[in-house]
């Protein structure tokens, strides 16, 4: 996914699925919050991941790091390089948390090459679609806004239908779309394990990143796990990145289906 496959969040991404529960909080916290290697001890890391020391030394040994200090090593040499640092005077944490994952969002978009997604996912046969429980806003929002420059674009599973159907029916000419942000529903691996043949983008959030081997593309939206309720900013901006960037890739096929929607919308009388 990145230039450098030795970065913290290469390596945290390699690693996730087989980390304990408390490493995998701590490497939530360090993805989120690199520079925190550069300005706290392992104890006031292992004090905000509320999780022991042992289990933060632990966590950077599984990682390849020979200790702390070798972390915090790399951290500055990225960081010379151009890392993204929250520059922002924001005092309120949930904004400052947004903020700090959309500039993750921003790091992982500007390290990896997107015209192969782009490119599948402006030529696919059909894009299928697929979000349960609080993922289903994103995929329906995703839906709408693809419509709007591409034909060919399903939400699935019909209402009062189960998945299986739909999911036998995906072909090679498909691209499916997958949004699995936490608290996915159980059956979710089964999903990821049936479309493992198939062209996939995963968007999901820090917790997903297990799933990252069986799917052909992933995008982590990293979430705050301290919030009682979740902010969606950061998956709705990627959302609007992608479109954008499919609408832009069509040209003038894109402009020419808007077009047509517009009217109809005047024809309908649907929107003021």
């Amino acid at each position: 996914m990145t230039n450098s496959s030795h970065s913290l969040s290469e390596r945290i991404r390699q690693h996730y699925p087989r980390l304990t529960q408390s490493s995998q909080r701590v490497a939530d916290y360090l993805q989120l919050n690199p520079e925190k290697i550069l300005i706290l001890s392992t104890g006031e890391i292992a004090q905000a991941c509320n999780v022991s020391k042992t289990s933060v030394s632990r966590f950077i040994r599984q990682l390849g790091y020979d200790d702390h200090l070798a972390l915090r090593q790399e951290l500055m040499s990225e960081r010379d390089k151009g890392v993204p640092v929250l520059t922002s005077n924001v005092e309120d944490p949930d904004i400052q948390h947004d903020m700090r994952a959309l500039e993750q969002l921003w790091a992982q978009l500007t390290t990896m090459d997107s015209s192969g997604l782009i490119q599948a996912i402006a030529s696919a046969k059909t894009v299928k679609i697929i979000g349960y429980r609080n993922s289903y806003p994103l995929a329906m929002h995703f839906r709408q806004q693809l419509m709007q420059c591409r034909s060919n674009v399903e939400l699935l599973p019909v209402p009062g239908q189960t998945l299986a159907e739909d999911l036998i029916n995906v072909s090679a000419d498909d691209f499916v779309i997958l949004v699995g942000i936490r608290r996915r529903v159980s059956q979710f691996d089964h999903i990821v394990e049936q479309l493992k043949s198939q062209r996939t983008l995963l968007i999901t959030d820090q917790s997903g990143q297990k799933y990252a081997d069986r799917v052909s593309h992933v995008m982590i939206c990293h979430m705050n796990n301290q919030s009682p309720l979740d902010s969606y900013a950061v998956p709705m901006s990627l959302i609007s990145y992608l479109v954008n960037k499919v609408y832009r890739y069509l040209g003038q096929d894109a402009v020419k289906l808007s077009q047509r929607i517009s009217e109809q919308y005047a024809l309908m009388h649907e929107i003021e």
